[in-house]
């Protein structure tokens, strides 16, 4: 193969390389609600309706407590890592660090895009559960919420 050749093979591979990282990480902000999303739950029972008036009852009254809470982004840190919330919590993660961050569940329930420096991104959560999640650029950023 002759040097020329070589260096434009080189180059193409690069410029494909980069779009296919971009696609992964996404090349959005989203804010806040993603219409295109939802707020489903992998660990919702198939089928499963509550029954039974006092639990219905006591679980509304749960979900008008629920409120917001909120997770920083750090460097290469969710804080906190962990965190219980009752069902109807809208979880808002700022980012604080120093470089852009995603925010995707690992069943791909919800995937934030690219939230950058000082940014947001929120998510309801609706149906009780553990949601765990990761930053798709920082493997080593994890986190999990535990729904009530």
């Amino acid at each position: 193969m002759s040097y020329r050749l070589l260096r434009a093979s080189a180059l193409a591979s690069a410029v494909i390389l980069s779009g296919l990282i971009g696609a992964a990480c996404g090349a959005r902000n989203e804010g806040g609600d993603a219409g295109a999303r939802t707020n489903a739950n992998a660990n919702q029972a198939a089928g499963g309706a509550q029954t039974g008036t006092a639990s219905n009852s006591a679980r509304g009254a749960e979900q008008a407590n629920a409120g917001t809470r909120q997770i920083e982004m750090g460097d290469d840190v969710f804080r906190p890592a962990l965190l219980t919330v009752p069902a109807g919590t809208k979880v808002t993660w700022v980012n604080k660090g120093h470089k852009a961050h995603t925010v995707v569940s690992n069943d791909k329930l919800f995937d934030s895009g690219l939230v950058n420096i000082d940014a947001e991104f929120s998510h309801t959560f609706d149906a009780p559960g553990t949601y765990l999640y990761h930053c798709a650029p920082h493997a080593k950023m994890v986190g999990r919420i535990i729904v009530k």
